[in-house]
């Protein structure tokens, strides 16, 4: 089954890419509103995989709860409320959101250098952590943010292309000390991101060992570079299983071979540490669970 073939009503989501001049600063936008919905407890959840990127989250309508890290079974965990208006660093664990009977939301998803670039935070020292935004942000990064609230416009939906236009001339100011990644188009990786780093990393300051270059990563991004690469790893594959999906021709164990896993079940653990779920589940949840709606966009996002 596709998921184009799926008869679940799933709840409206959009998603952009970000204008040439952004490719370096943002990786993509994300809105989701289940406004006239009912939905049960089990699909007001939100899974979200481990991630490099740093996230400006803007829930406009209905709150949420934040489910602790390291728990057997998410459902279990304790739970915090969250601000309105938040930023995650990069997150180290996968991360389970109970949200109220009716939301509308966005998340902004920045590459972790730029948005050091724009605001000074030191990323490093936010990794897996979740703080509102407005201990983070100020002036008119913090401005932009707020004007996209479709309640500040009346509109339906939020103005996304205004805030491009917003943030653009704030990130030609600092976009010098970031390096290009030539995403003239949004690839299916972070790997040209990821080898950006790696060669400013190896050029930037005094010193050029191996040491310093991976110190230097991880003081720009909050990781090491073999984790960034497991993490790219990782994301070639979802959008491999998703492609596979689309055509009908899943067979786990190819996949599995045809990115450099060991076997099967190296494959199935790295996926649980990525994701909280095995292969299968995962495959189920795209299909049939608003909980995944994040997957699907991101598949969305590269055209699956």
């Amino acid at each position: 089954m596709t998921i184009a073939d799926d008869p679940q009503a799933f709840a409206p989501v959009q998603t952009w890419l970000p204008p040439w001049g952004l490719s370096t600063c943002i990786r993509a936008v994300l809105y989701r509103s289940t406004q006239g919905m009912t939905l049960p407890e089990s699909q007001r959840w939100g899974h979200y995989p481990v991630t490099p990127l740093i996230s400006i989250n803007l829930l406009f309508d209905g709150s949420c709860e934040l489910a602790d890290i390291g728990h057997a079974r998410y459902e279990d965990a304790p739970r915090q409320g969250l601000p309105s208006f938040t930023v995650s660093g990069p997150q180290t664990w996968p991360r389970s959101i109970l949200y109220g009977p009716e939301v509308q939301g966005a998340m902004i998803l920045f590459y972790p250098d730029a948005f050091s670039a724009l605001t000074g935070m030191v990323v490093a020292s936010r990794v897996d952590q979740v703080l509102d935004a407005r201990e983070v942000l100020s002036g008119s990064l913090l401005n932009a943010c707020l004007r996209l609230s479709p309640m500040r416009t009346g509109d339906a939906v939020i103005d996304m292309p205004g805030f491009f236009d917003d943030l653009l001339p704030l990130w030609l100011r600092c976009s010098a000390s970031v390096q290009p990644n030539a995403n003239s188009h949004w690839p299916h990786s972070f790997q040209p991101w990821v080898r950006a780093l790696a060669l400013r990393a190896a050029v930037t300051g005094w010193g050029s060992s191996l040491r310093q270059s991976e110190r230097r990563i991880k003081q720009w991004s909050g990781w090491s570079m073999r984790r960034l690469q497991v993490s790219a790893r990782g994301e070639a594959v979802f959008f491999a299983v998703m492609e596979a999906l689309n055509d009908e021709r899943l067979d786990w164990t190819q996949i599995a071979l045809d990115h450099g896993f060991s076997d099967q079940s190296h494959f199935i653990r790295e996926t649980r540490r990525l994701t909280g779920f095995s292969p299968e589940v995962m495959r189920h949840g795209v299909l049939h669970e608003e909980a995944f709606w994040s997957y699907r966009a991101w598949a969305k996002l590269a055209g699956l």
